[in-house]
């Protein structure tokens, strides 16, 4: 028997209910030392010296704990050259992260696996990024160069509570495999809507219960110190606010155990149009009156988007409805003008959950560059208006100089935060983003760039940053600017922790000052974004 094969019993063991603490428990990190000895690692580690003291390259300090976890993971490592390596590297969604080269990937099979890759990163000081579903465009955030890439990917079963009220999805699962076992039950859970992105995110059902992570009742956690946690309100309620918004930055997160509720087949789909004038002031103005009423039926979840492809402007509106009812009377009602015109395709139909998202994903193809950028305003049709003016300007401004212009698709789209959405970000004592209703309804703006060649970056990203300093001076001169930057969303020169406010930050500060002291997941995981960033 391996010598950590009680942290293999603790994983298996663990699941929601059967450990999880009914009343604040206490933690101490423990030394390296003693994390060592736990893990029975003292005969791969107790001999290596000091490899950054020694002034060891990144390359060189990666290379010995490659080779250490060769011994220790045999059945788990990847290394350059094999086809296993090949394979993982290029199954990236975006070229951002399939072009990063790791030392090795480690396929993860287990929580032990996760500890001891932690514990060999922080005795040979070789940097380390954790993989869920890789969905990420922020460079390094799911892929690094010369460090180790722990990949949660065989991770991802999911398992339905036998009173159905929660469901445990392993850390590397997609939204696909949780939708597709819980839709013929007519079961689902609140996650993201489009099929190959990882847990996490905003759902079609969000106005009617918060964001994915307001619906978390435990979170299974590789702390830095190789322990693995059950993280829930009871147990550690201060750790389990910052994994709630907070990244990356406290613990590997390994299971999550969702909240269920009955859901059964559903409307939904895509209306696609030529853009015209009118068509840009019915979607603008529906969605901002829709934004103020969404409370009469948040069953509807709508989003509207401008995107440039084939050399031609197009608009859509993604409208999905909680149940099998076509055009519900409130989608009929803010954006009943659109019905007298004939859309280019019109998917809207009676189906599935996993059926809508995975629509969504072949909307969204591997293999391309793409950059996320975000910003959040409060309601205004006429604001909106003219961010939609200043993105076709400046799409107009760079499309002759894409060198590669097949796969070029740059979008604009926008998403309602209602009242009664941001209402549910106080569910299970409240997450860390620090939106509150009091602020009104809210927009969230999502400028999603696609193109062909990195010969390209240099004209397309700052013409995002371009889009995006124009609009949020504009709302700031009409007076509708708001420091919230989704986080899933954020470009890697933006920093979305930052705008959760002075309160909830110093609270992750200080989990991360209790639960990770020598700073493991900043320090030697430094995708992602960070506390002080």
């Amino acid at each position: 028997m391996r010598p950590y094969s009680w942290l293999v019993r603790a994983a298996v063991l663990s699941t929601y209910g059967v450990h999880a603490a009914s009343s604040v428990e206490e933690y101490t990190p423990r030394s390296l030392n003693d994390t060592i000895e736990a893990l029975g690692l003292e005969k791969y580690l107790g001999g290596l010296p000091d490899l950054e003291s020694a002034k060891r390259s990144v390359a060189q300090r990666c290379e010995v704990a490659c080779n250490v976890l060769d011994l220790i993971l045999p059945s788990e490592i990847q290394l350059p050259g094999s086809t296993a390596y090949t394979n993982n590297k290029n199954s990236y969604w975006v070229q951002q992260q399939s072009s990063l080269s790791p030392a090795c990937f480690l396929a993860m099979k287990s929580a032990s696996s996760v500890a001891i890759a932690v514990t060999v990163s922080r005795v040979t000081r070789c940097p380390f990024i954790v993989r869920g579903g890789g969905h990420s465009d922020v460079p390094s955030a799911s892929n690094t160069e010369d460090g180790i890439t722990i990949d949660l990917s065989p991770m991802k079963s999911v398992s339905l509570a036998a009173d159905q009220k929660v469901v445990s999805v392993g850390g590397g699962a997609r939204w696909l495999d949780v939708y597709s076992a819980l839709d013929p039950k007519n079961l689902t859970v609140i996650g993201g809507r489009t099929a190959s992105v990882g847990v996490g995110g905003m759902s079609f059902f969000s106005s009617m219960e918060g964001f994915a992570c307001d619906n978390v009742v435990n979170y299974a956690v590789v702390m830095a110190d190789g322990r693995l946690l059950n993280v829930n309100r009871d147990s550690y309620p201060d750790l389990y606010f910052a994994l709630r918004g907070g990244g990356n930055n406290f613990g590997v997160v390994i299971r999550f155990d969702l909240a269920v509720f009955k859901q059964g087949p559903m409307w939904g789909g895509v209306r696609a149009h030529l853009f015209s004038l009118d068509i840009k002031t019915i979607l603008i103005d529906g969605i901002t009156s829709f934004n103020q009423h969404v409370a009469d039926d948040p069953k509807l979840a709508v989003i509207i988007s401008f995107s440039y492809n084939y050399g031609m402007l197009f608009t859509s509106l993604v409208a999905d409805y909680a149940l099998p009812q076509a055009d519900p009377d409130i989608l009929a009602s803010h954006f009943g003008d659109l019905s007298s015109i004939t859309p280019a395709s019109d998917t809207t139909r009676v189906t599935s959950l996993s059926d809508l998202t995975e629509e969504l994903g072949a909307a969204a193809p591997i293999g391309f560059r793409n950059q996320f950028t975000t910003a959040t305003f409060k309601n205004g049709a006429k604001l909106l208006n003219g961010i939609v003016d200043i993105f076709i300007t400046e799409v107009n401004r760079v499309k002759d100089s894409i060198s590669t212009t097949s796969g070029f698709v740059p979008t604009v789209a926008f998403q309602p935060m209602p009242t009664v959405m941001t209402s549910k970000f106080s569910k299970r004592g409240g997450n860390a983003l620090g939106v509150s209703p009091s602020e009104g309804p809210l927009i969230l703006a999502q400028f999603n760039w696609q193109w062909a060649s990195s010969a390209d970056d240099h004209i397309v990203i700052p013409a995002i940053k371009s889009i995006v300093d124009q609009s949020n001076a504009l709302a700031e001169e009409m007076g509708l600017a708001n420091d919230f930057v989704y986080l899933n969303y954020a470009a890697p020169h933006q920093k979305p922790i930052q705008g959760y406010g002075a309160e909830n930050v110093n609270k992750l500060r200080g989990a991360q000052k209790k639960y990770d002291p020598t700073k493991v997941f900043e320090i030697l995981q430094p995708g992602g974004f960070k506390l002080d960033m």
